[in-house]
């Protein structure tokens, strides 16, 4: 979402799926809780499920919302269904791409830095990178295909948008960044980072075999995350110099305008392999301390091109607040692994990828009503998200499921699963007794 809320294609955040149980993530891509997923069954007794699932569900259907909101704008000068602080609010929904990649910091880190803080070698960059992309690629491929199909139905289409989009380049583009499926921009920024985190494993496992404390140790693994954290203002503060107008959407949307984000959400996973812990004040006073942040920062965000400066300060407030989960071992609160929210939670990457393209659709239809000032949006919402969520499960089933058995093609190591392993051991207990 532009910082300047002008009328532009739309994007928002991403609900990308993670390999939850191997980081501490509650919920996995198929909505399974951790019980139910055999993934969850091989998680070490030792490490933390922290119960953040339900995010996904909450962030998908706020995306959904604001889409809605977009949608609804009227007039000739195509006026924003609220205006004064309505508007504002309705604004600030945004700050849900930092969360999102936050998360994914959190996710991607956390094995690695665990691994780091015992001194043993993490997963190869190449494992981590094919367990990403087996739980992602497969649903977004195929809405790729499917919308650009539809919609470039005489050959050869706008063959450059296709390509940008299956190689995640499509961000470097201020033509075709929003084009076929809006929200994708957010997946090739997380597609970055997810190269960006597999090169580093090399270079991070080479410098925990040379460290001789677990302080060293946990240094070697705040090298990245700390230079994440530093490269966003850096590249804000050249971008907002140069004069760069908010229009140049490859610029305010690329991954280096994210990289605090990613960093943050790495720099809480070392916090919490670190072993900080926090007694119930100290975290009751986090979470608040989180929230009535963001609030005020969406309350003051300005509608030009400086709102940029905002998403690193939204990505503060959200670690703030998430800490209260993260640095604490539980128990927690019940009604964070409520079933319903968790199996919604587990739809939420199919709702996010999903819902740009029914929006569409349900549009061409003329189902929507007409857009006019006030809460008319809302009846929007609701049409795109039901249908959103019952595609996102069916995904889930279907082609999402695909992927989840690709991941079983290799070990949890990495290396290539021997299917008959079973009947090589009967056979050399046989030779041993010729």
């Amino acid at each position: 979402m532009s910082s300047t809320l002008t009328s532009r294609p739309t994007a928002h955040p991403d609900t990308t799926q993670d390999t939850s149980q191997d980081a501490g993530l509650a919920t996995g891509p198929t909505g399974r809780t951790p019980s139910q997923d055999p993934v969850a069954a091989t998680a070490s007794p030792s490490s933390p499920v922290y119960p953040l699932g339900w995010l996904r569900a909450l962030a998908a259907l706020s995306v959904v919302t604001f889409h809605a909101y977009q949608n609804n704008r009227s007039g000739p000068d195509s006026a924003w269904p609220f205006s004064g602080i309505g508007h504002q609010l309705m604004g600030g929904t945004d700050l849900f791409v930092d969360m999102f990649f936050v998360l994914s910091g959190l996710v991607l880190w956390l094995p690695i830095a665990r691994a780091a803080e015992r001194g043993v070698a993490s997963r190869s960059g190449r494992t981590l990178l094919y367990r990403r992309m087996a739980r992602l690629l497969p649903l977004y491929v195929v809405l790729v295909l499917l919308v650009w199909s539809l919609t470039n139905p005489t050959f050869p289409g706008h063959w450059v948008d296709l390509v940008t989009h299956l190689t995640f380049t499509h961000i470097y583009s201020d033509q075709y960044i929003f084009w076929t499926n809006g929200p994708a921009w957010s997946l090739a920024v997380e597609f970055h980072f997810y190269v960006l985190v597999a090169l580093s494993v090399p270079l991070v496992n080479a410098g925990v075999r040379r460290a001789t404390t677990r302080r060293a140790r946990l240094a070697v693994a705040t090298a990245l995350p700390a230079a994440l954290v530093v490269v966003s203002p850096v590249y804000l503060a050249w971008a907002m110099l140069a004069g760069v107008p908010h229009t140049d959407w490859s610029t305010w949307f690329s991954p280096l305008s994210r990289a605090t984000d990613f960093g943050l959400g790495m720099g809480l996973a070392l916090l919490a392999v670190a072993g900080v812990r926090l007694g119930g004040a100290a975290r009751g006073a986090l979470l608040a301390l989180g929230l009535v942040a963001l609030l005020a920062l969406v309350i003051t965000r300005p509608l030009s091109v400086a709102g940029e400066w905002w998403h690193p300060l939204y990505a503060l407030a959200i670690c703030v607040a998430l800490s209260s989960i993260v640095l604490h071992d539980g128990p927690y609160p019940s009604w964070l692994s409520w079933r319903p929210l968790a199996w919604l939670g587990g739809l939420g990457y199919g709702i996010y990828l999903i819902h740009e393209p029914v929006m569409r659709f349900l549009g061409s239809l003329g189902l929507f009503p007409d857009p006019a000032p006030g809460w008319r949006f809302l009846v929007t919402a609701v049409l795109v998200a039901v249908p959103s969520v019952a595609l996102a499960w069916v995904s889930s089933r279907t082609v999402e499921a695909a992927g989840q058995r690709m991941l079983g093609l290799m070990e949890r190591d990495g290396s290539p699963r021997d299917f008959y392993a079973h009947l090589e051991e009967p056979a050399s207990a046989g030779s041993r007794r010729a």
